[in-house]
């Protein structure tokens, strides 16, 4: 595989792809990814001897394991990955998650992305243009017709190597949930731009939808009942925590911006206190992750309140 620019040596690609109790499909979605690039570092995040089996059916289609000690979050499940990419020689660096699978040709439609952009552009991150068929709707577009957006989920981000030195890597002390926000808002400010590989589209899970039920109520319209995206009271945390946390990292670069992660996150954590069957521990979910964003707390959730909120 690969793009290259004319003159230039072929780019090698690495992929990084964080696991956490990896299920039966992880193996075939490696193998569709593995044929796409040059190497693959599969992260396992602290899973245990039950996710074994798995990762040694991952490891023999040809993916370098690694193995952290125990579950440290997605921003340091991807860093692992990405430091052992760049050493070993990464020019761009594809990072998803176990649970998306990319299309063929995936990678290949980035790289030519990457060789459109000219240098007044400085692309920095190419993602997909579709996200189970829902489209990225471009903001802006660049002087050579590249679609631009402000922020996207990290799943299916290809980074060139010269972004990860000059911007970082992700935010280790947000752990889960906004890491992708931070590290997009953090990318644009060092002066880099993300585009969108036009015509690709990635299967991605984004959570399960369940009917809303406020209280117990059931509410139907004439299609049906309605339904949100509901995430565990332990999600619930870092969502209201991490979201308070870049509010007031950004407020002053991007009010905009603040104002409208604000405004999209008031419904959803309604609708996770009132309906669901844990709605006292989403409260508290809500009410402490709030207090810890609001004064700056982060790194993981405090093992007392991550038993109560995630016992069965």
């Amino acid at each position: 595989m690969g793009i290259t620019r004319q003159g230039s040596a072929r780019p090698r690609v690495a992929a990084v792809v964080p696991t956490y109790r990896p299920g039966d499909d992880v193996p075939h979605h490696m193998r569709e990814l593995i044929s796409q690039v040059d190497a693959l570092y599969v992260v396992d995040d602290g899973s245990g001897p039950a996710a074994e089996q798995v990762l040694a059916e991952v490891e023999s289609a040809g993916a370098r394991i690694i193995r952290l000690d125990r579950n440290r979050g997605i921003a340091a499940a991807l860093n692992a990955g990405v430091r052992q990419a760049l050493a070993d020689g990464a020019d761009y660096v594809v990072n998803t998650d176990q649970d998306t699978l990319l299309p063929a040709g995936y990678v290949e439609a980035c790289l030519a992305t990457f060789a459109r952009a000219n240098r007044v552009t400085r692309l920095g991150i190419v993602c997909a243009d579709r996200v189970n068929g829902q489209p990225s709707i471009p903001t802006w577009y660049s002087p050579e017709g590249l679609g631009l957006v402000p922020e996207a989920i990290q799943s299916g981000f290809v980074i060139s190597r010269e972004t990860l030195e000059r911007a970082g890597l992700f935010d280790e002390r947000l752990v889960i949930d906004c890491v992708d926000t931070e590290y997009c808002i953090r990318v644009r400010d060092r002066g880099f731009r993300i585009a969108i590989a036009e015509g690709t589209d990635i299967a991605h899970e984004l959570g399960e939808m369940v009917p809303f039920r406020p209280f117990g109520l059931r509410l139907r319209n004439r299609t049906g009942a309605f339904e949100y995206q509901y995430h565990s009271p332990f999600r619930q945390y870092y969502i209201v925590r991490n979201n308070i946390d870049l509010v007031y990292r950004t407020v002053r670069r991007h009010p905009r911006w603040a104002a409208a992660v604000v405004k999209r996150q008031i419904g959803p954590a309604i609708d996770a206190v009132v309906s669901g069957p844990k709605r006292w521990r989403h409260l508290v979910a809500t009410l402490v992750g709030g207090v810890h964003g609001f004064f700056r707390i982060r790194g993981p959730i405090p093992a007392g309140l991550r038993r109560y909120l995630t016992r069965s």
